[in-house]
């Protein structure tokens, strides 16, 4: 596609403008070619550019090849769009292909230092962000980069040529400096890839803030010796990319990792069954956030400093587990940059850009202290109290955090976000009339957020008023690409209440054969098996769901009963105790539920 000549044409005659004096410069400056806010929304960078002058919002993805945009995006813009050549398609990490079109934007503005004349653009029906699309590397590794997102900022360098074997990370001052050699960014092999090591073995990785957490391939780890059944392996769910296919994860202890001399010892990371081209693992947007990144064209090298914190998100979107804190990189000699950026915001946006990152990186107390003053600078803006509310949950402060978001509502009485929260808090403290009251307002609103609303009701254990949702969206969506988890969480809802097992069976068959191959709906389909006494289909359903997550807690306890139920109670004793030793809590809650070894009880 001739898009990507126009485009590093048309960086290099902008930088010839913006960047001469750092050209001309006898010693190695680094001159800023252009600064763009970054906006952490949970593990994706979020920054808003111009698109012939409109304002739009993108998710930055260094690890995608070219930039992207919805279909839906490209109509809303009045883009013009011809199909791809015949034969052209896009393959995500889930290892699905996607056909595409092509789309110019006339003038593309980053921040407020560049304007690039005649972007293309890649289009998807769908992209899975409620962005307008990502930027890719066709735009990000036009020059060098810097992704500041610990501080919501990511910055495009123009470095001198003197600048040639110096150590571009002007920032770290005596903070020791970590640097990877990167295979050669060109138009045509743009990604950031490099490697590191894992238990002393080499492996290749690609930098990717596209991906929220960082993933080691699943072939790659089972070379390491990874085994799903392993001591200390731990189920994680799946995940999802390009195309819409789904893989099972799982987190898994290592012995040692070495990024670029950056060692981090007894860590644990989240192996996936995903598909990547010529890679061993992603180095995510949690990795990002815990660095601050240098990526230098001009020597093909990432440079990074650690940040603190987590180097690794390794729980489900509740729960982060640290991977441990890095030590012993090589050290390094600075550069003078042509100008000192300052780390401290200045202005309410700024403070409020850092607390989204602190969340980001569950650093709940850090996260409170930066929206404060965000409130403080801008107390009519009830963005900061709501994010403050956040933080506050995290914390684990409930009072603190239904005070915020009753200001929010003071401010903005339409906030569904809000709203959703405060319903939520009210439903943990056992006041359902206002909680009810608060969905009620959401669902009238905008009646798609009902799927959310009635996953909280089956959280809380509340599950009539869940079924009831759950029904009324259902019938709303028919074809809607969520259709399977909704009918999968009605199944479990029912399942749990053992109420309509017949219903709920059916939901499960419906998921099952409109889903992907996954551990959650044959686990779901056992529970609805195993209330209606349905013992040898149970089991069949738990062992097809612990063949792909063999320590599934739930699959392991309901094929422990349906065990017990047959007579076989030394394997169904087996079983119990392991899903015990998985969650220790399990066994009082399937007893709340009526479920015991009385065949699943109900």
């Amino acid at each position: 596609m001739g898009g990507k000549a126009i485009l590093f044409a048309s960086v290099l005659a902008a930088l010839a403008t913006q960047g001469a004096a750092a050209l001309a410069a006898p010693r190695c400056d680094i001159g800023k070619v252009a600064e763009f806010p970054v906006t952490m929304v949970g593990l994706r960078a979020h920054v808003t550019v111009k698109v012939d002058g409109q304002d739009t919002t993108f998710m930055v993805d260094s690890g995608a090849f070219y930039s992207f945009m919805n279909r839906e995006a490209v109509k809303r813009l009045k883009l013009d769009s011809h199909p791809a050549p015949i034969g052209y398609y896009v393959k995500g990490t889930g290892g699905t292909d996607a056909r595409v079109d092509i789309a110019l934007v006339d003038k593309l503005g980053l921040g407020e230092g560049l304007d690039i004349p005649r972007v293309p653009f890649l289009v998807l029906p769908s992209i899975g962000s409620p962005t307008a699309g990502v930027l890719g590397q066709n735009v990000m590794s036009a020059m060098d980069t810097e992704y500041d997102l610990g501080n919501g900022v990511i910055r495009l360098m123009h470095p001198s040529p003197d600048c040639q074997h110096a150590i571009p990370a002007y920032w770290a001052g005596s903070q020791t400096v970590s640097e990877v050699d990167l295979e050669p960014i060109r138009p045509e092999t743009p990604h950031l890839r490099g490697e590191a090591k894992i238990n002393g073995q080499t492996i290749r990785v690609t930098f990717d803030t596209g991906s929220p957490v960082s993933y080691l391939k699943r072939a790659t780890a089972e070379r390491l010796g990874f085994r799903a059944d392993g001591p200390g392996v731990q189920a994680s769910g799946i995940s999802g990319g390009i195309g819409g296919r789904v893989f099972e994860s799982w987190i898994a202890p290592f012995d040692s990792l070495d990024i670029g001399g950056e060692q981090i010892k007894h860590t644990r990371l989240r192996v996936a069954a995903l598909s990547l081209d010529g890679e061993d693992m992603l180095l995510g947007a949690d990795f990002f956030l815990s660095h601050r990144i240098y990526v230098s064209k001009q020597q093909h090298k990432i440079f990074f400093t650690y940040n603190g914190g987590p180097v690794f998100q390794l729980g489900r979107p509740s729960t982060v587990a640290s991977a441990g804190a890095p030590a012993g990189a090589p050290g390094a000699t600075l550069p003078a940059p042509t100008e000192q950026y300052a780390d401290t915001p200045s202005d309410a946006a700024g403070f409020a850009r850092r607390g989204q990152a602190s969340m980001s990186r569950r650093d709940f107390a850090a996260a409170v202290a930066d929206f404060t003053k965000a409130s403080e600078l801008d107390p009519k803006n009830p963005e900061y109290f709501r994010h403050r509310a956040e933080a506050h949950i995290g914390e684990r402060r409930p009072v603190l955090a239904m005070a915020d978001l009753d200001e929010v509502l003071k401010l903005k009485p339409d906030d569904m976000n809000a709203l959703i929260e405060r319903g939520n808090l009210y439903l943990a403290s056992g006041d359902e009339h206002r909680a009810s009251s608060d969905f009620e307002t959401v669902i009238r609103a905008d009646p798609d957020r009902e799927l959310a609303v009635a996953g909280l009701y089956s959280a809380s254990s509340r599950f009539e008023p869940a079924v009831v949702h759950y029904d009324t969206w259902i019938a709303a969506h028919p074809k809607s690409e969520r259709m399977v988890d909704a009918l999968n969480g009605r199944c479990w809802a029912r399942s749990l209440w053992g109420h309509e097992l017949d219903k709920a069976l059916a939901d499960c068959e419906a998921a099952v054969r409109r889903g992907p191959h996954i551990a959650a709906l044959f686990d779901s389909r056992g529970l609805a098996h195993l209330r209606r006494g349905e013992l040898d289909l149970a089991i069949a359903d738990y062992d097809e769901a612990l063949k792909l997550q063999p320590k599934l807690a739930w699959s392991l306890y309901g094929r422990g009963l349906a065990r017990i139920g047959k007579g076989l109670k030394a394997e169904g004793e087996a079983d119990l105790q392991a899903a015990t030793q998985i969650a220790p809590n399990l066994p009082a809650t399937a007893k709340r539920h009526g479920i015991d070894t009385r065949a699943g009880g109900g």
